[in-house]
């Protein structure tokens, strides 16, 4: 989904050339600036459309590397250090992608109402339909907080054909168990899904079967 702040952002850099152009215009014939100023003034076109998209690419893969290996290894505290550091890439960088990092990394460490607020002002950023992976992490952290019917709501959103429908029909079905509805239908359900589930996964099965044996 698209805001309204990111399509008003697209429509600003694309009159940017011209509105360049209307300013050098009025410094030359209407101030009589010298060739050196305009020639200065000019420079911003390839600093802002060659160098710094340049310099983004790179730092971004940079950063991409660095996060899958240290979130594999479980140093999510060093991840947030980091992520605080990439000022750069905060303010020129992808802002979807690097607020969705920013809300896994929240996750991981069980800060879930950081994490929520991250995930949604990635949505909010996303200019294209927004990613069954984005959409599956903010239910999960609203599963975390308690937030049961928010939860559903999105994991029913989900492509028929998602990656992450065997973890949405397990996680539904625990939101089940936790409201008391069709409970026997969630506990067959989620005894069949045990022995494949791992993790985290697996010891929240195993709790909330516990507490519905």
């Amino acid at each position: 989904m698209a805001s309204s702040g990111s399509r008003i952002k697209i429509d600003w850099r694309r009159g940017m050339i011209p509105l360049s152009l209307l300013i050098l215009i009025v410094l030359h014939y209407g101030l009589g600036a010298p060739f050196w100023v305009l020639a200065t003034f000019c420079l911003w076109i390839p600093i802002y459309f060659m160098a710094i998209p340049y310099y983004r690419r790179k730092k971004w893969a940079e950063f991409e590397r660095s996060f899958a290996r240290r979130f594999q290894r479980g140093e999510h505290k060093t991840l947030l250090e980091e992520y605080r550091k990439q000022w750069f890439l905060r303010r020129f960088g992808p802002r979807a992608e690097m607020l969705s990092r920013l809300g896994l990394i929240y996750s991981a460490l069980e800060k879930y109402r950081e994490a929520e607020h991250a995930f949604e002002m990635a949505m909010d950023a996303t200019d294209e339909r927004v990613p069954d992976q984005l959409l599956f992490n903010l239910a999960n952290v609203k599963f975390e907080l308690g937030k049961y019917d928010d939860a559903m709501q999105i994991y029913l959103t989900l492509r028929g054909d998602s990656p992450y429908q065997r973890a949405v029909r397990t996680q539904m079905a625990l939101i089940d168990l936790h409201k008391g509805a069709r409970v026997e239908q969630a506990v067959n359900f989620l005894e069949k899904q045990r022995d494949n589930a791992s993790g985290s996964m697996r010891m929240r099965i195993d709790k909330a079967l516990t507490q519905h044996s």
